[in-house]
């Protein structure tokens, strides 16, 4: 065997990687990539390795970190050793989360008319430079350069990042500081003419010093001095050796790990000016960083080889936050100035593939040059949870509505639009991009097709006796959750609320009107009407009932010739009964519809299983007052409840009940609405019906808003939105920021979508106008 064969010497491969930055870049880890090349270091023993019957010895290994700067665009190009490029991937990605790397087969070669300058510090390696994990200095400073590149120049920023032992580093720390404590120069270069200077003046002083004592020896003062007055000696060498303290960044950087480091700017173009303007600019950018050290730079003629492991300049033994500062990819500021860095824009997310198919599109979704549509999940445990839309107005909350609409009804679903803002023309609006042959528009302020105040559709399945009685009880549920929201200002106390479960179901068992059952609850004579024609086959059901009933009768004293008698009714038990009823009165419409019966009432459990668009149209004519429109709401959305209750005990299987989509806009106006809505929203997706919420802000929201967070909602932050909708979200929107919703384009949203996999985070462009 020869000796060739008994020893192999394996030298490194390096492979490049390009950096392609995005807008969420933040630099405050940087150093932990300084840290992986640090443990590339290898002792020689652990360099040597026997494998069968040869040794094999692999040479040392470093990094190298390129800036390569032409005037249409910046390269950014990190060198590592290929048995390490996994590791420098993960690590690269940990961060910088969002950044895009490409393997390319190197950087275009130098010619040979370029200029080169080394930098290095000016002081021994143990003085720091500045430390600041938030700035994104030197680099700003360096691109400015493009400002005054032309044609085809090029400069390039090389960092050679070498792993090297730290035994001798604390006693070279050590002894640095106290020659700094000391006064004696700290310079890497020899003596310079400024300390000669100051150490000729000190020897001067010295001889006058001298001189003026044998002038006072002659006189006889040799002693005397002034007590206050320094020694001239003294007084000279405090002026001239001022005491600098150490910054924090030289103190921390006895402890921390060192990297020999070496810089080389390379100019180039076709001009000899600017080649030589180029350089400078670029070189004199690391003033932004001095502090307790600095770097300056100086001419060299050395060829360039990017891979070989030490370059044939000086180098400088930086610690690892030192490095941070020279690994840096541009932010948001640098990326917005200079736009001929390629970048992946507007903080790009992957979509889920679970997202990327449905039937409720959300918009478009760019990630790395490619957009596809975004869906809300369509899986069925999650297609059912409520969305809220925030956004300020002509945000385009309309179109996306629209939109929405619009697949659903494709989708073979029913959208209910719940509309009580202006003249209703969200759903003139909306209407108008579908088919006219799939709307269906309750108009409520036609007073020819005037709806009767009642759940008709709450109706029993068959004859049975428990079946009437449990219809009964379902409307009778309605009805007190109707009257239970109409006055915020009264306590709906129990005593009255067994009163009006007992009248409503005695009348409801019968088959009679709601305003049947306020009245009963005022007249005696048609109460005891109604208790005498109670079916026989439902006395065991109403017996408590009817008790409660006699409970309210006023009975006169009665006298020795006429027995007593029901005179009328205790007006202590229905009196914050019919006060309520009397808000429902105030408003014309709600007091014809109290009026009118329900036998041409529309069914809308039947409306939901045609898979269209229901508008149910509130226009605000229809109201003089905010609280006459919010009664009428609740009244409207505890009949929806109600119909989604029949419909499923109608239809027990899910697959057969058609999705029912409920949009509310503007819920802010009509807070008790807005309460019962909050009271049932957990429990809606298992009726098959999903809400979709809009509104400006979560703030306006402030009954339903932390509800909508135990009911797994998901969100769609549209571009205008208020910063307060982001800090209640912060948490969940992670790794987004702030500003990334602050800068967010026109039309577009920041999404938090519940899935099957978890939660989403995503933007994307919104749906355009339905055409």
């Amino acid at each position: 065997m020869t000796f060739t064969q008994l020893i192999q010497v394996q030298k490194p491969v390096y492979k490049y990687l390009r950096l392609i930055p995005d807008t969420s870049i933040r630099n405050y880890n940087s150093s932990n990539l300084a840290k992986m090349i640090f443990h590339m270091y290898k002792k020689i023993t652990q360099q040597i390795r026997k494998e069968e019957k040869h040794f094999i010895i692999e040479t040392k290994v470093k990094c190298s970190y390129v800036v390569d700067i032409y005037r249409d665009r910046v390269d950014f190009i990190f060198i590592v050793p290929q048995q390490y490029i996994s590791i420098a991937k993960s690590k690269i990605r940990d961060i910088w989360p969002k950044i895009t790397i490409e393997e390319i087969q190197g950087i275009p070669k130098f010619t040979d008319q370029v200029l080169k300058y080394q930098l290095n510090y000016k002081y021994e390696d143990a003085l720091s430079l500045e430390v600041d994990r938030k700035s994104n200095e030197p680099l700003c400073n360096i691109l400015n350069v493009i400002d005054i590149m032309k044609d085809i120049d090029r400069v390039t920023v090389l960092y050679n990042f070498i792993p090297t032992s730290q035994y001798t580093w604390r006693s070279d720390y050590a002894k640095t500081i106290e020659k700094f404590k000391a006064n004696i120069p700290v310079t890497r270069d020899k003596i310079s003419a400024t300390y000669l200077l100051k150490m000729a003046t000190i020897v001067f002083l010295q001889l006058v010093d001298n001189l003026l004592d044998s002038i006072n020896e002659l006189f006889n003062n040799t002693h005397k001095k002034h007590d206050n007055q320094m020694d001239v000696l003294e007084l000279a060498v405090s002026t001239i050796n001022i005491d600098k303290k150490l910054s924090a960044a030289t103190l921390k950087k006895k402890n921390d790990v060192v990297l020999n480091t070496q810089i080389l700017v390379v100019s180039d173009s076709s001009e000899d000016s600017r080649r030589l303007n180029n350089a400078m600019s670029v070189c004199q950018s690391y003033k932004s960083i001095e502090l307790d050290n600095e770097l300056i730079y100086k001419k060299v003629n050395s060829k360039v080889d990017i891979e070989r492991y030490k370059w044939n300049i000086d180098s400088n033994k930086m610690s690892l936050n030192e490095c941070s500062n020279l690994l840096q990819l541009p932010g948001r500021e640098l990326l917005s100035e200079f736009k001929i860095i390629q970048k992946i824009d507007t903080l790009e997310s992957d979509l889920p593939v679970e997202l990327q198919q449905g039937t409720i599109s959300i918009g478009k979704n760019t990630y790395k040059g490619n957009s596809k549509k975004a869906y809300l999940s369509n899986d069925k445990e999650f297609k059912y949870l409520t969305l809220c839309l925030i956004g300020p107005t002509r945000a385009g909350k309309t179109t996306l509505i629209s939109n929405m609409a619009k697949d659903s009804i494709t989708a073979k679903e029913t959208t209910i639009l719940f509309d009580f803002c202006g003249n209703c023309e969200l759903s003139n609006d909306v209407s108008s991009v579908i088919d006219k042959s799939k709307v269906f528009t309750i108009d409520c302020s036609d007073f020819d097709k005037l709806q009767g105040l009642g759940y008709n559709e709450v109706e029993p399945l068959n004859d049975s006796i428990f079946e009437v009685y449990r219809c009964a009880k379902a409307k009778t549920a309605q009805l007190v959750t109707l009257v239970n929201y109409l006055n915020d200002d009264e306590e709906f106390r129990a005593r009255m609320e067994r009163v009006l479960e007992a009248a409503a179901v005695l009348v409801f068992i019968q088959n009679g009107p709601i305003k049947d059952v306020f009245k009963i609850l005022q007249d005696h004579v048609s109460r005891h009407e109604y208790i005498k024609y109670a079916p026989s086959n439902q006395e065991e059901n109403l017996e408590e009932y009817i008790n409660t009933l006699y409970e309210i009768d006023e009975i006169s004293k009665g006298t020795k010739d006429t027995p007593p008698q029901i005179v009328g009714t205790k007006a202590s038990y229905t009196q914050g009964i019919l006060s309520r009823v009397q808000k429902l009165k105030q408003n014309s419409y709600m007091e014809l519809m109290l009026k009118k019966d329900t036998k041409n009432n529309i069914n809308l459990v039947e409306e939901m299983q045609k898979a269209q668009l229901i508008c149910i149209k509130m226009p605000e004519v229809m109201f003089n007052t905010e609280q006459e429109k919010d009664i009428y709401c609740t009244y409207w959305l505890t009949k929806i409840w109600g119909a989604l209750q029949k419909r499923k005990w109608d239809i027990p299987d899910s697959e057969q009940r058609v999705k029912v989509n409920i949009i509310f806009d503007e819920l802010y106006q009509v807070p008790n609405c807005q309460d019962f809505l909050r009271s049932k929203l957990s429990q809606i997706a298992k009726f098959s019906a999903k809400p979709i919420i809009s509104c400006h802000y979560l703030g306006q929201i402030s009954k339903i808003r932390n509800e909508l967070k135990a009911a797994n909602a998901s969100y769609m932050l549209i571009s205008g939105c208020d910063k307060d909708n982001f800090k209640e979200l912060k948490e969940e929107l992670d790794p987004y920021i702030l500003e990334d919703l602050l800068n967010l384009k026109r039309y577009h949203s920041l999404n938090l979508i519940k899935y099957e996999g978890g939660w989403a985070k995503f933007i994307t462009a919104l749906p355009k106008p339905v055409k």
